[in-house]
Parts: C-alpha cells; structure tokens; sequence
C-alpha cells in the first residue's frame, strides 16, 4: 500500500466513523489477539471545560471459552480516541 493510498483509506475510515456516530446507548466492540471481545456501551458524551468532546462508557470484556464476562465504568475518553478505540459497532 502506498503513502497516497494509506491517507485514502484514513480519509474513508474518517467519513465512515462520521456517518457511524457515537451516541448514548450505541455500543462498540473490538477483538484483542487472544479473541477477547471488548464491548464499549456509551453513557454520555460531552465537552470538557475547553470543548473537547468526551465519551463516558462502560466496558464488557468476553474472553473465549469462559462463560462468564467483566465489567468495568464508567471510563472516559476524549471523542477522537475512542472513535479510533472502538471502530465497530457491536451488533444487537
């Protein structure tokens, strides 16, 4: 893949998160390396003091071949780090 090629592609996936956004009650998920499923379920979204927008979330994790899950929040991230975090929406 080439430099114009890889800022293509980030520019899609940008437009993509856009049209995908992150709301309260959305949930997100991402798969580690050892097929841990992480599911982000969003709380609230809001401006900090200076007007970065934050997301407040709860976390799922689900590690294969174990039949009981953990959870853990709420955390928070700024917008941009948890859109980069979590690209998926989990399907319901």
């Amino acid at each position: 893949m080439s430099l114009q090629d890889s800022f293509l592609f980030d520019g899609i996936s940008r437009l993509r998160r856009r049209r995908d956004p992150v709301s309260v009650g959305a949930q997100f998920e991402r798969v580690h390396p050892d097929r841990t499923v992480e599911t982000a379920k969003v709380l609230s979204v809001l401006n900090d003091p200076l007007g970065i927008p934050h997301v407040r979330y709860a976390v799922t994790m689900k590690k294969p071949l174990r039949t009981t899950s953990f959870r853990d929040g709420p955390r928070l991230l700024a917008l941009e780090a948890f859109s980069q975090a979590y690209r998926m929406r989990a399907s319901s």
